[in-house]
């Protein structure tokens, strides 16, 4: 089977379609979707283009803060073709007015399977706030794609998210989890880092996280055409970047995939981030470095690190990787007046590495632990991260780390331990009290990937380590299936859910004001 007919196989669209799904009243999802509608077939030897990427929405670069009152947002449509030469338009409705952006060319493969693919993308102005609208996708002036779309939620709206990380690699529980996440209904989706596995190349995305996240309808064996109407915000992670240089330490390889770094070509982020000393490194061939450093523009490597608000929240996300040193003054600068310029009611800081973690895997890569007063300084509430296959939360703690720079030290190397002194919220549990006395670090990573410590639930002995003094800061812990965190949130209250891959509640907690 050739690229071509795999890809067909897998999601690709290679027949001129539309889908009209069902909203709620709330403008984005329904608990059923109309079945897919076909056009009369194209006619004269015209030609059809393959898409690798159905039409999914993106942020884009100034989808950072909320516009002001009476200013109107701005979303990105994007997608991904083969090199059919056609023509190519995206149409509004309310007079929302769609551009149509510099298209760029990625390989898709690598050796003698390389083929190449086109990456579209349309800005999408004069959006109210919280408000839907339909797109249509033309293809030679014919409609071939409608779905809808909704601006980010202003402070005030009640706004539903889901986080979750680790997803993508082929794998039944990928549709399970996209498929419940379609059920929640969110306004968007926040994604905890190794949104695909395993090197993150534009491949591997065509293959294991459009077809899934993005498929033309939904189900437990499916999953769910999510991305074509919810906006995901994801963290760059640890098999973004996976290959490895002669010191054996990660670096995006461009001769073992020349599509590499698919992070930065497959999102539109904001571009308000601050462009680090601690860059994605590479290696490899020049000529391929240079055509992803063209097809990424400025979103490389701006977009390692960025925030955004939607709603009542705040969000910001940043590399943690292991090449990244967090005591970085100009990093340590930028985090603090991104966190002290918000009026946002809720703040969240998401990162993949989690700084507070139990598990046998990743338990010793603690560098991030030396942004924690930065955190407790500017009022976050909660940490996202992924990394370890499993969900796990802490109490609110606070940390007064004692040796801050040995978290510079050993930079790409995965031992990094950062001690100090913990001060835990034992009065608080989500029910009764509600007012956490510093920050909590939620691990949502049991998005897809296989499991870690799955013979680790109920088993509170194993959940300290010596070198946190046998500190219990691990308030729950669930290894043995897949899930996904929903929070729903207003100006007064945050209420996080855990839900697995089948629906069923595993733990629940409310913030308050």
């Amino acid at each position: 089977m050739n690229r071509r007919d795999l890809l067909k196989s897998m999601g690709g669209l290679s027949a001129v379609l539309t889908l009209n799904p069902l909203l709620d009243s709330r403008g984005v999802f329904a608990q059923e979707s109309r079945p897919l509608q076909r056009l009369p077939p194209l006619r004269g030897g015209e030609l059809i283009p393959l898409f690798t990427a159905l039409p999914y929405l993106q942020a884009g670069a100034n989808g950072s803060r909320l516009p002001r009152a009476g200013q109107t947002d701005s979303l990105v449509v994007a997608w991904q073709t083969d090199l059919v030469p056609v023509t190519y338009s995206l149409k509004c409705e309310d007079g929302v007015v769609a551009t149509l952006n510099r298209s760029s060319e990625r390989p898709l493969g690598a050796g003698e399977d390389v083929e190449y693919i086109r990456d579209h993308s349309a800005t999408v102005t004069g959006l109210i706030p919280g408000k839907s609208c339909k797109y249509r996708l033309h293809v030679d002036g014919k409609p071939v794609f409608e779905s809808r779309l909704t601006a980010r939620r202003g402070r005030g709206q009640k706004t539903r998210f889901v986080a979750f990380g680790d997803n993508s690699n082929g794998d039944i529980s990928d549709r399970y989890v996209a498929y419940q996440t379609f059920l929640a209904r969110p306004d968007f989706i926040v994604n905890t880092g190794d949104v695909v596995y395993e090197d993150a190349t534009v491949d591997e995305f065509a293959r294991n996280f459009f077809p899934v996240h993005n498929a033309d309808s939904a189900g437990p064996r499916v999953g769910a055409p999510i991305l074509r109407q919810t906006v995901v915000y994801p963290v760059i992670a640890n098999h973004d970047v996976h290959g490895k240089d002669a010191d054996k330490k990660p670096v995006a390889d461009f001769d073992k995939n020349p599509d590499a770094l698919g992070y930065y070509t497959n999102f539109y982020l904001p571009t308000n981030g601050l462009r680090p000393n601690f860059a994605t490194p590479t290696m490899g061939d020049n000529k391929a470095i240079d055509a992803f450093k063209t097809a990424a523009g400025t979103r490389f490597p701006s977009q390692a690190n960025y925030s955004f608000d939607n709603g009542d929240g705040h969000f910001l996300c940043l590399d943690s990787n292991v090449y990244v040193d967090p005591n970085d003054p100009e990093l340590q600068a930028w985090i603090e007046k991104d966190l002290s310029g918000t009026d946002a009611a809720w703040k969240f800081v998401v990162y993949h590495h989690p700084a507070y973690n139990v598990g046998g895997d990743h338990f010793t890569e603690q560098h991030m632990r030396v942004l924690s007063p930065l955190f407790e300084k500017h009022g976050v509430t909660i940490v996202l991260h992924g990394h370890e296959h499993n969900y796990q939360r802490t109490r609110p703690l606070r940390f007064a780390p004692t040796n801050p720079a040995d978290a510079s030290q050993n930079l790409g190397t995965k031992k990094r331990l950062v001690h100090g002194t913990f001060a835990i919220d034992r009065a608080f549990d989500g029910v009764t009290q509600t007012k956490p006395d510093g920050v909590t670090y939620v691990t949502t990573g049991a998005g897809g990937k296989h499991l870690y410590d799955t013979d680790w639930n109920r088993r509170p002995d194993l959940w300290r380590h010596k070198e946190d003094d046998n500190v219990d800061y691990i308030a729950a812990f669930v290894s043995d299936r897949h899930s996904l965190t929903v929070f729903d949130m207003d100006a007064k209250s945050l209420l996080m859910t855990q839900v697995d891959q089948w629906g069923r509640q595993l733990d629940r907690v409310l913030f308050a004001k």
